[in-house]
C-alpha cells in the first residue's frame, strides 16, 4: 500500500512529489496523460527555438515561489523582449499603429528552454518516486483505514491503495469525470463544479521565422488586434536571446467553436493576419504550431469552452480542506488562495498540502 498517491502530474504534484521524495513516505504519481507537466507544453519550432504552448511568463517580483525553485533547479530565465515599437490593428483591413508599451511586460521573466524545462528538472529529482503515465482516475473511494483510487489503463481498470490521496487535478475535471464513494459533500462538488479551469477554453499559436525580422524594422514583436474575428488577439515575440532564429506567439481572438469551425484554415489565416501586421516576410514561417486547450480531454469540460471574463476568484475554502478525516486532499493551481491559475499558484496549493500531510502524519 502507498502512503501517498498523487493524481496528477502538472507542477503542483511534480512540487508536491518532490517534497515528498524524502525516502520517509512512499509516494507515487500517476497522470492520464502520456507526458507530465499538464498544462505545461513546451514544443520546438523548425528552427530550434523552445516555444511555450502552455503557461510562459512568470514575474520574480510577485511570484517568489517559482523564481527560487528555479534557481534552486538551476533553470535559467531571461527577460521577456519588448524593446521596440508595440502594434494595433482596431480593425481589420487598416494599418497598424505603433505605439510604446513598457508595462505589460515589466518584470516578466521567461525560462530558457521553456516551462518545459522546469517540469524535466522536477522530474529529474524523481528517480525513486514511480510516475505513472497513461493512469486516468475514475474513481476514488473511502475505506476507513486507506483510499482506494480506481484508474483505466491500458484499456482495463486498476485499483490503488493509499493511506492518503492528493488529487493535483482540476476541480471542474474531478467533478464531472470522477466519481467518489462516498459522494463528495455538496458544497464541496458545488464548489469544485463553480471553479473555472485556467487556459480551459483558450488557445496559443508559435511561430517559428529564420529571423527576428520585425526587429530591424523596430518592431517588439507585441501586436493587438482588437476588433471581432481577429484570428490572433495578442501577439508577442517569443525569441530566446541566446538564438539569432525568430518566433511569434499568439491567443487566439476567436472563441472554442469558430476555431473548430476554421481549423483547417487556421494556418492561412493567422499567416494572413500577420503578414497585415508585420510585412510580407511574416506571410511564410517555417513553422507554426497550435494547442486548442478547450479541445484536450484532460484540460476542459463543456462548461469551460466559455472563457471566463476576468481572472476568476480562485482558492475556495472548501478546496483547502482535508476530507475523509485527513485521507483526501486537493491541489492544482485552482485551489490556490494566492496566484491561482499561474505556476505561482501551482506551488501554493502544493505547499499548503505539503504541510498538511506534515501535520496529519506528525513528521
Amino acid at each position: 500500500m502507498l502512503d501517498i498517491a498523487i493524481v496528477g502530474a502538472g507542477l503542483s504534484g511534480l512540487a508536491l512529489a518532490e517534497r515528498l521524495a524524502d525516502g520517509h513516505r512512499n509516494s507515487a504519481l500517476f497522470d492520464a496523460r502520456n507526458r507530465y507537466g499538464g498544462r505545461i507544453l513546451t514544443v520546438r519550432l523548425a528552427n530550434g527555438l523552445a516555444a511555450d504552448l502552455g503557461p510562459t511568463w512568470l514575474w520574480p517580483a510577485q511570484q517568489p515561489r517559482v523564481s527560487a525553485l528555479c534557481r534552486r533547479l538551476n533553470v535559467p530565465l531571461f527577460r521577456q523582449a519588448d524593446t521596440g515599437l508595440n502594434l494595433y490593428q482596431p480593425s481589420s483591413g487598416t494599418r497598424p499603429l505603433g505605439y510604446v508599451d513598457r508595462q505589460t511586460h515589466a518584470g516578466a521573466y521567461r525560462i530558457r528552454g521553456g516551462c518545459g524545462a522546469l517540469a524535466d528538472a522536477l522530474a529529474a529529482k524523481l528517480a525513486d518516486t514511480p510516475l505513472n503515465l497513461g493512469w486516468r482516475l475514475e474513481r476514488v473511494a473511502d475505506r476507513g483505514t486507506h483510499v482506494t483510487l480506481a484508474f483505466a489503463v491500458n484499456g482495463s481498470l486498476q485499483q490503488i491503495n493509499a493511506r492518503q490521496a492528493v488529487l493535483a487535478i482540476p476541480p471542474r475535471l474531478l467533478a464531472e469525470r470522477v466519481s467518489f464513494e462516498p459522494a463528495l459533500p455538496e458544497q464541496l462538488a458545488a464548489a469544485c463544479q463553480a471553479t473555472p479551469t485556467w487556459m480551459a477554453g483558450h488557445a496559443k499559436a508559435a511561430i517559428g521565422y529564420p529571423e527576428a525580422f520585425w526587429r530591424s524594422k523596430g518592431w517588439s514583436g507585441n501586436a493587438s488586434a482588437a476588433y471581432p474575428g481577429a484570428i490572433l488577439a495578442e501577439i508577442y515575440d517569443a525569441c530566446d536571446p541566446q538564438t539569432a532564429s525568430g518566433a511569434l506567439f499568439g491567443f487566439f481572438g476567436i472563441a472554442p467553436t469558430l476555431r473548430e469551425q476554421y481549423r483547417a484554415q487556421l494556418p492561412n489565416l493567422i499567416a494572413s493576419q500577420l503578414k497585415a501586421l508585420f510585412g510580407q516576410p511574416a506571410a511564410t514561417p517555417d513553422s507554426l504550431q497550435i494547442q486548442d486547450w478547450s479541445r484536450e480531454c484532460f484540460t476542459a469540460t463543456d462548461a469551460d469552452r466559455v472563457p471566463p471574463a476576468s481572472h476568476p476568484d480562485y482558492g475556495h475554502r472548501w478546496l483547502q480542506l482535508d476530507h475523509w478525516r485527513d485521507k483526501l486532499y486537493f491541489a492544482g493551481s485552482e485551489t490556490a488562495l494566492e496566484q491561482g491559475g499561474y505556476l505561482e499558484g501551482a506551488l501554493v496549493a502544493a505547499e499548503r498540502v505539503y504541510a498538511a500531510l506534515a501535520l496529519a502524519t506528525g513528521s
